[in-house]
């Protein structure tokens, strides 16, 4: 697998009003990786 991310995002923050969906969120998908994006309803996964 490559150590070079095909996709890299750091410090990501979302708030909708006084609702903070995402806060300081980093991630990062590396060629050849099989991600799942989990969490409870409500959890920012969309807005990510």
């Amino acid at each position: 697998m490559s150590e070079t991310p095909l996709l890299q995002l750091r410090g990501i923050s979302k708030s909708y009003g006084s609702v903070q969906a995402l806060s300081d969120v980093d991630f990062e998908i590396r060629d050849g990786e099989v991600m799942a994006l989990v969490g409870d309803n409500g959890a920012g996964k969309t807005t990510l």
